[in-house]
Protein backbone atom coordinates (compact mmCIF):
# COMPACT_ATOMS: atom_id res chain seq x y z
CA UNK A 1 0.00 0.00 0.00
CA UNK A 2 1.46 3.16 -0.85
CA UNK A 3 1.81 6.67 1.10
CA UNK A 4 1.54 10.39 1.00
CA UNK A 5 4.57 12.02 -0.40
CA UNK A 6 3.30 15.80 -0.60
CA UNK A 7 0.49 17.28 0.08
CA UNK A 8 -0.04 20.63 -1.38
CA UNK A 9 -2.62 23.34 -1.92
CA UNK A 10 -1.74 26.08 -4.54
CA UNK A 11 -3.81 29.53 -4.73
CA UNK A 12 -4.73 30.82 -7.79
CA UNK A 13 -3.63 34.00 -6.98
CA UNK A 14 -0.06 32.94 -5.07
CA UNK A 15 3.00 35.32 -6.20
CA UNK A 16 6.46 34.33 -5.60
CA UNK A 17 5.46 31.48 -4.05
CA UNK A 18 3.39 33.52 -0.86
CA UNK A 19 -0.26 32.56 0.32
CA UNK A 20 -1.60 35.38 -1.25
CA UNK A 21 -4.42 38.23 1.15
CA UNK A 22 -8.01 38.30 -0.23
CA UNK A 23 -10.10 41.14 0.63
CA UNK A 24 -13.98 40.75 1.68
CA UNK A 25 -16.37 39.61 -0.68
CA UNK A 26 -13.27 37.93 -3.01
CA UNK A 27 -13.46 34.33 -4.06
CA UNK A 28 -10.91 31.91 -3.25
CA UNK A 29 -9.75 29.53 -5.93
CA UNK A 30 -6.68 26.99 -6.26
CA UNK A 31 -5.51 23.85 -6.26
CA UNK A 32 -4.75 20.38 -3.91
CA UNK A 33 -2.14 18.27 -4.92
CA UNK A 34 -1.58 14.87 -3.54
CA UNK A 35 1.95 12.73 -4.89
CA UNK A 36 1.92 9.20 -3.52
CA UNK A 37 4.41 6.79 -3.87
CA UNK A 38 2.22 3.85 -5.51
CA UNK A 39 -1.36 3.40 -5.48
CA UNK A 40 -3.65 3.92 -2.46
CA UNK A 41 -6.75 3.25 -0.84
CA UNK A 42 -9.17 6.50 -0.35
CA UNK A 43 -12.02 6.38 1.94
CA UNK A 44 -12.24 10.39 2.39
CA UNK A 45 -10.75 13.54 1.81
CA UNK A 46 -12.06 16.58 3.44
CA UNK A 47 -10.64 20.49 3.90
CA UNK A 48 -11.61 22.47 6.41
CA UNK A 49 -11.06 26.20 5.21
CA UNK A 50 -11.09 29.63 7.51
CA UNK A 51 -10.31 32.98 6.36
CA UNK A 52 -9.95 35.47 9.35
CA UNK A 53 -8.46 38.57 9.65
CA UNK A 54 -6.61 40.28 12.88
CA UNK A 55 -4.69 43.55 13.25
CA UNK A 56 -2.94 44.80 15.99
CA UNK A 57 -1.51 48.73 16.36
CA UNK A 58 -0.58 51.19 18.97
CA UNK A 59 -0.37 55.05 19.33
CA UNK A 60 1.58 57.02 21.76
CA UNK A 61 0.20 60.01 22.65
CA UNK A 62 1.87 63.30 24.62
CA UNK A 63 -0.69 63.52 27.53
CA UNK A 64 1.60 66.13 29.31
CA UNK A 65 5.12 67.49 29.58
CA UNK A 66 6.86 64.39 30.77
CA UNK A 67 4.33 61.66 30.02
CA UNK A 68 3.24 59.03 27.23
CA UNK A 69 0.00 57.52 26.68
CA UNK A 70 -0.02 54.54 24.47
CA UNK A 71 -3.68 53.69 23.45
CA UNK A 72 -3.44 49.83 21.68
CA UNK A 73 -6.53 48.80 18.80
CA UNK A 74 -7.20 45.24 18.14
CA UNK A 75 -9.80 44.09 15.24
CA UNK A 76 -10.59 40.60 14.88
CA UNK A 77 -12.83 39.56 11.78
CA UNK A 78 -13.98 36.02 10.90
CA UNK A 79 -14.74 36.31 7.14
CA UNK A 80 -15.33 31.91 6.47
CA UNK A 81 -15.13 28.93 8.42
CA UNK A 82 -16.39 25.76 5.93
CA UNK A 83 -15.61 22.19 5.90
CA UNK A 84 -15.83 20.64 2.44
CA UNK A 85 -15.63 16.81 1.46
CA UNK A 86 -13.75 16.06 -1.41
CA UNK A 87 -14.19 12.46 -1.65
CA UNK A 88 -17.13 11.27 0.70
CA UNK A 89 -17.46 7.99 2.09
CA UNK A 90 -21.25 7.46 0.61
CA UNK A 91 -19.56 5.84 -2.52
CA UNK A 92 -17.75 2.71 -2.31
CA UNK A 93 -13.85 3.26 -1.99
CA UNK A 94 -12.02 5.02 -4.30
CA UNK A 95 -8.61 3.71 -5.74
CA UNK A 96 -6.64 6.85 -6.97
CA UNK A 97 -3.80 6.90 -8.99
CA UNK A 98 -2.00 10.33 -7.98
CA UNK A 99 -0.07 12.26 -9.87
CA UNK A 100 1.43 15.67 -9.77
CA UNK A 101 -1.77 18.15 -10.58
CA UNK A 102 -3.92 15.43 -11.93
CA UNK A 103 -5.82 12.86 -9.59
CA UNK A 104 -7.46 10.45 -11.18
CA UNK A 105 -9.82 8.24 -9.82
CA UNK A 106 -11.23 4.91 -10.16
CA UNK A 107 -14.29 3.27 -8.18
CA UNK A 108 -13.85 0.02 -7.23
CA UNK A 109 -16.75 -3.24 -6.99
Amino acid sequence: MGKVTSFTILYDRAVDNNIPTYSCGEWVSGRIIVEVNAEIEVKALKIHAKGQAYVHWTETHRSGSNSNTTRHYTQQIRYFKHKYLLIGVVRPALICHMERLRLHSVVTN
